[in-house]
């Protein structure tokens, strides 16, 4: 398995958290997708290892008109 990170820009409230969530649980190969309880801009995504699949949680992410950076891989 394969975690990375990411910091989502914008504030995001619980309805956006789980609107994205899902919409990211729903790309092929993406395993899990946990929100930091203390900071609703975190996002750890654990997936298995597919070739380009980062770029691709990050282009869902940017089709939702969402801001993401990697913060840790």
């Amino acid at each position: 398995m394969n975690t990375i990170q990411l910091y989502i820009e914008e504030s995001l409230d619980s309805v956006k958290i789980n609107t994205l969530k899902n919409h990211l649980i729903d790309i092929e190969y993406v395993n899990d997708v946990e929100v930091s309880s203390n900071s609703p801009h975190y996002f750890l995504i654990e997936f298995e290892e597919h070739h380009g699949l980062p770029m691709k949680i990050l282009e869902a992410i940017k089709e939702e008109g969402y801001h993401p950076d990697i913060y840790s891989g």
